[in-house]
């Protein structure tokens, strides 16, 4: 008997190697491709920046896949925040997917909620099944953070077609039991829900004693030393200035901390907040990694940093670095209201809460962390990975997805 291949549009608001979408959402598409037997096909719609251009690694990347059969258009991503170029993005989707329904693809799935706002669009004009995967309220998440006004039509805009998404669609896949509960008992959407954190590849965020040992050597750490861990970015979503400040609250319990930070800001930018918090530079390093290479530096840390701060929609959101700490065995310090994080941190015991990077906060959670630094570091390191396994594990969250898949393909 012929097995029957079901096409699905893969809509993507960013670039095909953007980081977040390879160290994340292709896991479940690389997978697919690589099984000779799965029942499903897909054509990838990106938008490429032109100052990012494919290195040579990456174009051989391409043609194996799409010699086992992903097909891929690349369009272009119009630069800056006016609704014009807004316009010019959605426009040149709604043709590029315009096209692949007139071949026969009548399923699409959008990753976040810009890009699901965009497939909207198509999936209504074009009568397409729509799967909004990593659905998360942006417009709340941009109020929170001081980026939009609650006035702004940027805000209206995006909490309209957020909505217009979420009813339309006939599968939902997000990060926590929150937003299942908003989609289901506050706005009575009837998409089926499923709930899938942010996943991790926890094979390459396996800790590696010789790897550790060398960064540490590399840095210049004492034996024993503990460290502060922290990647991403310093401001925008992020605490900026309040991160240093806490560096400084804890060195004070605890002189010998070293903190390792690992962002794609500027040196000069993190030094300005560090000098502002009073640290001296010897205290801390500030370095950069490529996403393929930026395990090594997780393997150095003994306490990760989660640095969203609460608020409006936060806890809808799910952060990629809280599975990535875990499954290297690193507990973790986060603001409460923050996904659900905050809720496994205690419950298994994997983490430090407080309500905010405050210095009151900071201090009274001392000795909670001084507990985890001082714990076995095996014992730590198991039970972080664990459960960093069972709760974003790409072993874990791919049956999940799969069975997301399904629910979109069903006749």
């Amino acid at each position: 008997m012929t097995q029957t291949t079901t096409s699905i549009v893969i809509f993507l608001y960013n670039r095909l190697f953007d980081p977040l979408i390879q160290g994340n959402f292709w896991l479940y598409i690389k997978d697919y491709i690589c099984d000779p037997s799965a029942e499903v096909r897909f054509h990838v719609v990106t938008y490429e920046d032109p100052r990012h251009p494919l290195t040579a690694e990456q174009k051989a990347m391409v043609e194996t896949w799409k010699a086992r059969g992903l097909e891929w258009t690349a369009l272009t991503w119009h630069p800056g925040m006016s609704l014009w170029q807004k316009f010019k993005d959605v426009a040149s989707g709604l043709v590029a997917v315009g096209r692949l329904r007139r071949k026969g693809y009548r399923h699409i799935v959008a990753l976040g909620s810009v890009a699901g706002s965009f497939a909207y669009m198509c999936a209504t004009a074009l009568r397409m099944r729509l799967f909004l995967y990593q659905y998360e309220p942006h417009s709340d998440v941009s109020v929170a953070s001081g980026a939009w006004d609650r006035t702004s039509l940027q805000y209206h805009l995006a909490r309209f077609f957020e909505r217009r998404s979420a009813h339309f669609a006939h599968v939902i896949a997000s990060g926590t039991r929150f937003m299942g509960e908003r989609l289901k008992d506050d706005w009575r959407v009837r998409a089926e829900f499923f709930r899938i954190p942010t996943v991790v590849n926890e094979s390459k965020f396996q800790f590696d004693p010789a790897v550790a040992q060398g960064m540490r050597d590399d840095l210049g750490l004492e034996p024993d030393q503990p460290v502060l861990f922290y990647t991403g970015k310093f401001g925008g979503l992020y605490y900026s200035v309040e991160i240093a400040k806490a560096f400084a609250w804890l060195r004070d319990h605890k002189p010998r901390l070293h903190m390792l930070i690992v962002t794609p800001n500027e040196d000069d930018y993190v030094h300005g907040l560090f000098d502002v918090a009073g640290v001296d530079r010897a205290h801390y390093t500030v370095c950069h990694s490529r996403y393929d290479e930026i395990e090594r530096f997780y393997f150095v840390g003994d306490l990760g940093l989660i640095t969203i701060p609460p608020g409006p929609g936060q806890e809808f959101r799910s952060s990629i670095k809280v599975g990535e700490y875990l499954c290297a065995g690193m507990p973790f310090l986060t603001p409460s209201g923050v996904s659900e994080d905050y809720i496994h941190a205690t419950e298994q015991d994997v983490g430090v809460v407080v309500r905010d990077y405050s210095e009151p906060e900071i201090r009274k959670a001392w000795p909670e962390i001084e507990r985890f630094l001082s714990m076995d570091i095996e014992e730590r390191r198991r039970r972080c990975r664990d459960f960093g396994i069972e709760y974003r594990g790409f072993s874990s969250l791919n049956p999940v997805f799969r069975r997301a898949i399904g629910a979109l393909i069903k006749t």
